[in-house]
């Protein structure tokens, strides 16, 4: 009990506050763009709280500026989640700026957001949840920060000006869809650490014509992982793994194959 104590205490000299935390709960505040935000804390009796939802968030247009903390009843909470479908189908948002303090985007969080052009990714950013951004067909560019662990199924789905996707090192498993239809990558980047790449995870990615793996041993995949690549476009990947991926389910799509050491 003491060390609980202890931790909210800290947290509690760390943001100013009072620390009046609730255990559990929701709050509504004003935020600058006029709407109402609703939060709900994410760890009883601590002050992070995620984005649960916006009052008429489909009058939400450009740019949507996340604020990375909130005061309610004399306490400051740190903003550390997009909540799920906050954003969905929100067609008229082209930009998103996160705060340093998000960690999770929730499913479907930006679902449908046509317009969207660019959203940043905080550097503690860990998790996007499953088809977070499922038809967001104007996001040319997301960085994958060295931080992210989890990709949710279909997270990248239709997204067609996506162009080169590059997986970090903190990365093991590629999910299912996760980047399926994105017909305008053009560069696959997979680091030795990746493990698994779920079925249709770059189903229909037609524009690809460079692709690296560097994981020793070939990726679990499934027949369908890479369907809609060009089969013949050259593979690199480990010198001593070529055999290996050409028999490999799924990576047995691709003909074409150079060893790098």
């Amino acid at each position: 009990m003491k060390v609980k104590i202890f931790i909210v205490a800290l947290l509690c000299a760390l943001t100013l506050t009072n620390c009046t935390f609730p255990v559990a709960g929701t709050f509504t505040v004003t935020n600058t763009d006029g709407l109402e935000y609703e939060y709900e804390v994410v760890v009883p009796m601590t002050n992070f709280v995620r984005v649960k939802s916006i009052t008429n968030a489909q009058a939400l247009t450009g740019e949507i500026v996340i604020p990375a903390s909130v005061e309610y009843s004399g306490a400051v909470y740190v903003v550390s989640q997009i909540g799920k479908r906050v954003f969905e189908d929100c067609t008229g948002i082209t930009q998103v700026t996160l705060p340093s303090t998000i960690s999770v985007i929730e499913d479907k969080a930006f679902k449908g957001c046509t317009a969207l052009e660019y959203i940043n990714t905080p550097q503690p950013l860990s998790t996007i949840g499953e088809y977070a951004f499922d038809g967001c067909s104007e996001l040319e560019d997301f960085s994958l920060q060295a931080s992210i662990s989890t990709l949710g199924e279909g997270c990248f789905r239709n997204c067609t000006s996506l162009e080169e996707v590059i997986f970090p090192t903190s990365l093991n498993n590629i999910s299912a869809s996760a980047f399926q239809g994105c017909s305008n990558i053009e560069t696959i980047y997979i680091d030795r650490t990746i493990l698994s790449i779920g079925s249709n995870a770059f189903n229909g990615c037609t524009s690809v014509n460079e692709f690296t793996s560097l994981a020793a041993t070939p990726p679990t995949a499934d027949s369908n992982t890479f369907n809609g690549i060009d089969a013949s476009i050259m593979v690199t990947v480990p010198m001593a793994s070529v055999d290996q991926y050409r028999t490999a389910v799924g990576w047995d799509h691709f003909s074409n194959y150079q060893g790098v050491y």
